[in-house]
């Protein structure tokens, strides 16, 4: 599911884990509206529910400057990545 949220282009996607059987692991995708073959940010979480939350934080933390790239893994159940 993409949509677009301000100057964001924002993408979900459900896939099984890798790791667990029967277990499925959430994927978010952040791009530029203006570009979007730009990725800046993704991560994953156990659920949707987190993977949304993860995904709308990490775009106030975009456009507020705190993070312009980079890449930062998180410890917690939620995984975050930045370019």
């Amino acid at each position: 599911m993409k949509q677009c949220v301000g100057s964001y282009m924002l993408e979900f996607q459900a896939e099984p884990s890798p790791f667990r059987n029967r277990e499925v692991r959430y994927h978010w995708l952040i791009c530029r509206a203006r570009n979007p073959e730009q990725l800046l940010s993704w991560g994953h979480a156990s659920t949707q529910q987190l993977a949304e939350i993860a995904a709308f934080c990490e775009m106030e933390a975009l456009d507020s400057g705190l993070t312009q790239g980079g890449r930062v893994a998180n410890t917690s159940k939620v995984a975050i990545h930045r370019y």
